[in-house]
């Protein structure tokens, strides 16, 4: 009967470190699954920090964007307004200044010619533009502002 007591004790006393051991990993796999919720949370906080920060700087693209489609068009008009005034300049680069006021609907050729007439009639060494001063038909001051447009366009 001792015998049998010691076995039981035994047997008891193996159960109790297989229950001891159990309870220790059950408790290490609670720490465990604890530490790891922790960590989700942390990282479901961090994702949804880098997701408002992602909403963000997609809204900054966007407005980039924006700015850059509006330079590029600003651009593009710059470019059409140069190249014409480029094509400006080529046209009137071998005009004279009263084929240049003619253009501008300053004078008609009527107007040319009474002037042309006038400087045969009267072997004078002015200008078309002078003797239309001459004539009134353009203010001198008018006339002033003309050829430096004139300058302007053709670079003479």
């Amino acid at each position: 009967m001792e015998f049998s007591f010691f076995i039981v004790l035994a047997c008891g006393v193996t159960l109790i470190l297989i229950l001891l051991s159990v309870l220790k990993k059950y408790n290490d796999l609670r720490d465990t699954l604890a530490r790891l919720e922790t960590e989700n949370n942390s990282m479901e906080m961090k994702k949804n920090a880098y997701e408002a920060e992602i909403g963000a700087l997609s809204e900054r693209i966007a407005e980039y964007t924006k700015e850059y489609m509006l330079l590029e068009r600003e651009l593009a008009e710059s470019r059409q307004v140069e190249n014409e005034r480029a094509l400006e300049q080529e046209r009137y680069k071998y005009m004279s200044f009263t084929e240049y006021l003619i253009s501008q609907g300053h004078i008609n050729e009527d107007d040319v010619t009474k002037a042309e007439i006038y400087k045969k009639k009267n072997v004078s060494s002015m200008s078309v533009a002078e003797v239309l001063v001459l004539f009134n038909r353009i203010p001198s001051d008018d006339m002033k502002i003309y050829r430096e447009e004139f300058r302007a366009v053709t670079g003479q």
